[in-house]
């Protein structure tokens, strides 16, 4: 009797063993199992983090290019290596440190250039290449998950480090205090931007869009594509649908206009739009860089003010002396009129004006601007031009560039441009609000409006320049390349 309850208890004993090996061993398993998933989980959020950080090198460059676009001082590059020169032609931050997955530390690199091959011909825009690496450590031991094919996908940095700079031999690591590697994550992005145009739309506003009149219609042509235009004219028959409307405001007050083009508000409405061939936006910002006075050297005396007829000659050289003007201010009236005198046989040549004073051409006064000149007019006070006050012999909105240098914050100036059965220009003067009073139901607007508010009446037509988005003053930089190099 006593040797069955021995016999009993032993194998209750056996059998308890057996147990608790069995699942202490399923515990082991379940806890190596959760062990990899959570690595592979943290290698793979650690991976996704560094590709943020990187993509966030690219904006920091980005802001830095915008912030050059400013009149000085403007403090780009500010922290970088390679300050600006007239030699530089690259800027490189070497580290940024910010907190990423719970708290780790991130580190930003970001490289710009300019290279020589990065201009563009028929402008001579400089293109930048940015190149950003984000790296960030994976907590945990240096070894892979359970799935080797994983960690070649992610290319983790386990024991040796990827990027070599430019040596061929891989080096290790840095350890902790331990002499233990310390594995990381980091991914390599190059982009490519590429300046963009103030005149990038055929309206933008800072404030209200207003096409007040019934019936506007805005599109596009391009004068330099013979299939959307004829000898570099707008012809209806090849009409474009890119004859973009967009305010970092609330509202548009279309007027019932037929709009070939997109329309981007700033969480913002569209009213009174009967037709809108592109696409309704809300999420547009940009913030308009503001126009500082030029600040020439030395410049073509002359001519100082304008009051009754006079002549300003074009020079066959851009941006020499002899093409600089600075006037105190221009009145035209009672059939006065300023010349913009260009070469007899119409060949290219440039002015540049700078108008300290305002700008009034009314009754029959003009402005005319000869065959083959190519003007571009500063101002600081308002402009106002009635009747046919403005006659461009080109008739190309880019062979007139009006630019309104930013008023004080407590003036309110203007731009108003009013009984033109015609007018070829592109205005940008995001400071003044901007009115253009057409003639009827002839009146045409070539070209592109930038302005503080815009408001047009009485105008039927505006037809934007597409060849504008190539020309004059840069006003931001857009990404047109990224890949990431994963070698």
């Amino acid at each position: 009797m006593q040797k069955g309850r021995s016999t009993k208890a032993g194998s209750i004993l056996v059998w308890t063993v057996l147990v608790i090996a069995i699942l202490s061993l399923a515990a082991v398993e379940t806890l190596r199992l959760v062990t990899v998933k959570y690595q592979n989980a943290l290698q793979t959020s650690t991976w996704q983090e560094a590709l943020l950080a990187a993509e966030s090198g690219i904006d920091l460059a980005i802001v830095e290019l915008r912030k050059s676009l400013y009149p000085q001082p403007n403090q780009a590059w500010q922290g970088w290596n390679n300050q600006p020169g007239n030699n530089v032609t690259g800027y490189e931050l070497t580290t940024v440190p910010n907190a990423g997955l719970n708290g780790t530390p991130v580190t930003i690199e970001t490289s710009v250039d300019a290279p020589a091959t990065l201009i563009d011909p028929t402008n001579s825009w400089q293109y930048y290449r940015i190149r950003t690496v984000g790296t960030i450590p994976i907590n945990g031991p240096a070894r892979a998950a359970d799935n080797p094919q994983d960690t070649k996908l992610r290319r983790l940095s386990l024991r040796f480090e990827r990027f070599t700079n430019g040596l061929l031999a891989t080096h290790a690591l840095p350890t902790d205090a331990n002499g233990n590697p310390q594995p990381q994550v980091s991914r390599r992005v190059e982009a490519i931007v590429r300046p963009v145009s103030a005149f990038d739309e055929a309206i933008m506003s800072v404030g209200i869009v207003d096409l007040t009149n019934q019936d506007i219609v805005v599109d596009s042509y391009d004068s330099n594509d013979p299939t959307k235009s004829t000898n570099g004219l707008y012809d209806v028959a090849k009409r474009q649908e890119n004859g973009d409307i967009a305010t970092d405001g609330q509202l548009i007050d279309a007027g019932n206009a037929q709009i070939f083009g997109d329309v981007a508000t700033n969480a913002g409405t569209v009213s009174g739009v009967a037709n809108i061939t592109g696409v309704e936006r809300t999420d547009f910002y940009q913030e308009p860089i503001p126009i500082g006075a030029p600040s020439w050297n030395s410049v073509n005396s002359s001519v100082t003010t304008v009051n009754g007829n006079a002549t300003i000659t074009a020079s066959a050289t851009q941006g020499s002396a002899a093409s600089r003007y600075i006037l105190s201010g221009i009145s035209e009236s009672g059939g006065k009129t300023l010349t913009i005198a260009g070469a007899s046989d119409g060949s290219q040549t440039y002015v540049e004006i700078y108008v300290t004073g305002d700008i009034s051409v009314s009754g029959t006064g003009q402005i005319v601007i000869q065959p083959g000149v190519s003007v571009t007019i500063y101002f600081a006070g308002n402009v106002d031009i009635s009747g046919n006050g403005v006659l461009n012999g080109n008739n190309q909105p880019g062979d007139l560039m009006l630019y309104g240098i930013q008023p004080p914050t407590d003036t309110s100036e203007h731009v108003n441009f009013g009984g033109n059965s015609q007018i070829s220009a592109s205005i940008y003067a995001p400071g003044h609000d901007v009115t253009v009073n057409g003639g009827g139901t002839n009146g045409h607007v070539y070209g592109s409006m930038v302005g503080k508010t815009v408001t047009m009446t009485g105008v039927s037509n505006l037809h934007y320049d597409e060849s504008l988005g190539s020309k004059g003053m840069i006003n931001n930089y857009k990404i047109v390349s990224w890949f990431e190099d994963n070698r």
